[in-house]
């Protein structure tokens, strides 16, 4: 028994005692007058008097144990936030100490290196729109997560028309459309709207580009960083970027052209993290995802002539034959990359092309074709138009031999716009 509940008991028998007492003494004073019962009377009264006493002592003590176990109470709430700041400054101090370097708000460099940690290291959904001045406005949902063995996963999904789909499941892509055969092919990311660059090939990006911090906005009802995005020697769109101040994803993307005209836009409409994110992916088997696409013949050939001018950071990635897909003539292909933007040259006789010069721009993408009599040059990708024509005016023929006379069968899936 706690001592608290045995004074307690030893109080309420006092009492009970104490009362006896009083009804006795009143007894006898009714009926009695003698001096036996009056020495009584005095007796019971000194007993109820020292009664009394005793119950006064359990009183206090009673009233003391109280108001110890309330300060104890009202002291436990303080031991608890205490405990829970405790806890709160130990995951702080692991989370810094995970970090090698502690993030730099005001670095626009720190945000873009977040931007490309937290998009392949969070389970998010993206739902998101592209629109574009006189084109349809197109919706996406962007799906991102670990799976349980340690991958990644992603889904991209044209919610518009039949559908299109990508899946990517470590470092296979599966690639569904309507009207075409499913395959798959090995990439490290999508190829979606939203340019892969800026999360898997940041350090390309930086070698071309200037990442400068600009303001903070709201965007989709959150709070965001807006970086502003331009290439070094201005030959090539800039960007503005607004990214999510908690948790680093990319809430909003303006394209524009060299003279500020807007575009293209990216804009989120709804940002998910965690929750069931990861079960989209719980029906997908490698296994019956489409075979990898195979009869491509992708080696490197010398070629009979060079580009003179590429923009800084820009780098030849791949050089071979391809087949014109109009005319079925044979044309020698450049692929330039910045990793942010891929520029695509075509060199053919000029005796097989079908038509004259060029300077086409629709959407993002340019088209320059130019020709001086021998050959003529094409040049294709997401860069103005005066660029275009820049490249397609720097070929220089390193090479009698410029074109081939016929192509490998293999190389014959290889084609011109395909």
């Amino acid at each position: 028994m706690q001592p608290s509940s045995f004074i307690t008991l030893i109080a309420l028998i006092l009492v009970f005692v104490r009362q006896s007492c009083v009804e006795i003494l009143s007894l006898f004073q009714k009926k009695s007058e003698n001096i036996f019962l009056k020495s009584s009377q005095m007796l019971l009264l000194s007993v109820s008097l020292v009664v009394g006493l005793l119950f006064s002592v359990a009183a206090s003590a009673i009233a003391s144990d109280n108001s110890q176990q309330i300060n104890e109470s009202a002291a436990s709430p303080e031991q608890t936030n205490e405990a829970a700041d405790e806890a709160a400054s130990q995951v702080e101090n692991d989370n810094n100490a995970s970090q090698a370097v502690p993030f730099d708000a005001l670095s626009a460099q720190a945000w873009m290196n977040r931007l490309a940690n937290t998009s392949k290291q969070l389970d998010f959904e993206l739902a998101f729109v592209v629109t574009s001045p006189g084109r349809e406005t197109l919706p996406y949902i962007w799906r991102h997560a670990i799976l349980a063995d340690g991958q990644e996963a992603e889904q991209l999904s044209l919610l518009n028309g039949p559908g299109f789909e990508q899946i990517r499941i470590g470092q296979r892509v599966s690639i569904f459309e309507p009207g075409f055969s499913n395959y798959s092919i090995n990439a490290q990311a999508i190829d979606g709207p939203i340019p892969m660059a800026f999360i898997h090939d940041t350090d390309k990006v930086n070698a071309s580009y200037e990442v400068l911090l600009m303001g903070r906005n709201r965007i989709s009802g959150r709070m965001a960083q807006q970086l502003r995005i331009i290439s070094k020697d201005k030959s090539r769109y800039g960007y503005h970027l607004w990214l999510d101040e908690q948790t680093g994803l990319l809430l909003k993307l303006n394209m524009y052209n060299d003279d500020g005209s807007l575009l293209e836009q990216i804009q989120v409409t709804q940002l998910s993290i965690g929750g069931e994110i990861k079960s989209h992916f719980d029906n997908i088997q490698p296994e019956q995802l489409p075979p990898l696409l195979v009869g491509t013949n992708n080696n490197e050939q010398q070629l009979g002539w060079t580009v003179g001018y590429k923009p800084v950071g820009m780098q030849i990635i791949k050089q071979n034959l391809r087949r014109v897909s109009i005319t079925g003539e044979p044309a020698e292909y450049m692929l330039l990359s910045d990793g942010l933007v891929d520029v695509s040259v075509y060199v053919m006789s000029a005796n097989d092309a079908i038509n004259e010069d060029l300077s086409v721009i629709s959407g993002t993408t340019s088209v320059v074709s130019i020709s001086d009599g021998r050959i003529q040059v094409t040049v294709v990708g997401e860069i103005p138009a005066v660029t275009a024509n820049k490249i397609a005016n720097s070929i220089v023929l390193v090479s009698a031999q410029v074109l081939p006379q016929s192509m490998p069968q293999e190389q014959s899936q290889e084609q011109l716009g395909s």
